[in-house]
């Protein structure tokens, strides 16, 4: 037990670091569920009002989505479950990465890892165990305030045993990634590593569990995010993916305390291949910023283009609610059939826009956000030493993190374009797809511009672009699913072009947003200049 000597002396610790966040996650997942849950009645509480949904879900697209209904028999809690549990065990696994990293290779990178083990009686397992029962403490509590808020909602159709599934559930999930993220943080030796490992093995696990659900359900069983579906929430309340996830959990913490003792403090199992001493390419901050950016943009790229081929691939299925319907087949004709098929497909592909930005503008600010990082661990005192002004510094990475969130968004799209109309026997214009991918630019230039100024003026508030960005997309997504007034839609940048590309681009919204954009960023440049170095 030596090893794990002054365990809750660092989780005490840990929580005192991380209570903020914690706090601020809890209150933004666990407070929008409930209220979801609240409202869901007066939105789908009606027996038409069900119908009408049902019948959306059981498409193809929607099961990619939100996965399979597995009960004809529907009501509103059902319909809560199928449609929330998905984006909401994303949201968890978010979460837990976030905390997960922080608290272990986050620890290690700022010294504090290595300053407490060397200097206190604290046994070589202690860091990673705290880190492990923080994210227990967190997941415990999003559970504990869910199931509540589910009860006190009290959902036609909904049980207590449903409730607390469904709320357990999410907290497993998210504490099953978060443990695996643990994994990825003893394999790799700094946490920039961690991340691009953690999301790549998240994306991976999510495109098959799309791929799966709409094939063969039954091979969603092979996936640990895919067990939440097999929960069968308010149907069969099946409690075995709660037991699978525990013990994934388990083997989880298991491997990656094994990993932890067999390195050293600071460096990772998979050791960091030299380079050669001298490069022509290492020239300054572009070329150096280029060379450690390759892999994760080349990561972003790719992985945005297949999951741009696989909302692509569904497309065949998006009209096939009208098409199978022969009463609107007599009063619309064919080509009124066409008509409103295409006018579904562009709805959909304006809903594609608003998810690709939102993962544009991550891809781009993450790269921005480097250059904070960077200045914080005293990366840049080397850089430094080269008369290079700190508006070409700051520039370098704006212009890297624009270019890549620009493509990302342009190969999504192209990716969703080429895949649906291979499938499609009346192909869309690329006109549509070019005008959704113009309707994502001013968004994604205002997001960026806030994270220069935070940057430029109180770096230690950059996180607030984050919550920003993810309000944006959850009111753009949810909005009309909680029956939010007008005013509040219009408080996210993407509302302003739900109509693209049904209809063409307002360019009152445009002007302001890029004006704005410009403000952000030269406040941005000007502060960057003037405020000292956090390192």
């Amino acid at each position: 037990m030596a090893q794990f000597t002054q365990t809750v002396a660092l989780l005490k610790a840990d929580l005192k670091r991380d209570w903020l966040k914690i706090g601020i996650w809890l209150v933004v997942l666990a407070g929008l569920f409930v209220a979801v849950a609240a409202k869901f009645e007066g939105i789908y509480g009606t027996p038409k009002q069900i119908s009408t949904i049902a019948t959306t879900l059981k498409g193809q697209a929607m099961v990619s989505l939100f996965g399979p209904l597995t009960t004809h028999s529907l009501n509103t809690a059902i319909i809560f479950a199928s449609e929330m549990m998905v984006f909401w065990g994303i949201f968890m696994v978010i979460f837990n990465y976030s905390l997960a990293v922080g608290a272990s290779r986050g620890q290690e990178e700022s010294g504090l890892t290595e300053m407490v083990l060397g200097g206190h009686p604290v046994g070589r397992l202690a860091p990673i165990t705290a880190a492990a029962l923080e994210l227990v403490v967190a997941d415990g509590l999003f559970a504990v305030i869910t199931g509540a808020g589910m009860m006190a909602a009290n959902m036609p159709g909904s049980d207590m045993n449903g409730n607390w599934l469904f709320a357990v559930t999410l907290g497993a999930v998210g504490l099953s990634f978060g443990l695996i993220a643990l994994i990825f943080s003893q394999l790799v030796a700094d946490s920039h590593n961690v991340a691009i490992y953690n999301y790549a093995f998240f994306g991976i696990t999510y495109l098959i569990r799309m791929m799966t659900d709409v094939s063969n359900p039954d091979y969603t069983w092979l996936l640990p995010f895919g067990w939440i579906e097999k929960a069968e929430i308010y149907t069969q309340n099946n409690w075995l993916p709660v037991g699978l996830l525990l013990f994934l959990e388990v083997v989880a913490f298991a491997l990656a305390v094994v990993l932890n003792e067999n390195r050293d403090i600071d460096a990772g199992i998979i050791q960091v291949r030299g380079g050669s001493r001298q490069s022509r390419f290492l020239r300054g901050p572009a070329s150096l910023l280029f060379w450690n950016q390759k892999a994760i943009s080349g990561f972003w790229i790719i992985g945005m283009a297949v999951l741009g081929s696989s909302y692509g691939s569904v497309f065949n299925s998006i009209s096939k609610i009208v098409n199978e319907s022969p009463v609107v087949q007599q009063v619309l004709g064919q080509a009124g059939m066409r008509k409103i098929s295409e006018t579904q497909l562009l709805s959909f592909v304006g809903i594609l826009g608003v998810i690709f930005g939102v993962l544009a503008i991550v891809a781009g600010a993450m790269v921005i956000n480097h250059l904070y990082t960077e200045e914080r661990r005293g990366y840049l005192q080397l850089i430094n030493t080269k008369p290079h002004s700190r508006n070409y510094l700051l520039a370098t990475y704006v212009i890297y993190g624009l270019i890549l969130a620009i493509v990302i968004g342009f190969v999504a799209l192209m990716a969703a374009m080429g895949a649906g109309n291979a499938v499609l026997k009346h192909p869309l214009a690329f006109k549509y797809f070019w005008r959704t991918f113009i309707a994502m630019l001013p968004p994604m230039g205002l997001f960026i511009g806030i994270l220069i100024a935070l940057i430029g003026i109180v770096p230690k508030w950059r996180s607030l672009a984050w919550v920003l960005l993810g309000a944006a997309f959850v009111i753009s997504y949810f909005g009309r699913l909680i029956d939010l007034p007008k005013w509040a839609l219009k408080i996210s940048p993407f509302y302003w072009f739900q109509k693209v590309p049904v209809a063409h681009i307002d360019a009152a919204p445009v002007l302001w947003m890029v004006g704005i954009a410009v403000i952000l960023i030269v406040i941005g440049f000007i502060g960057y200049n003037f405020r000292d170095y956090e390192n």
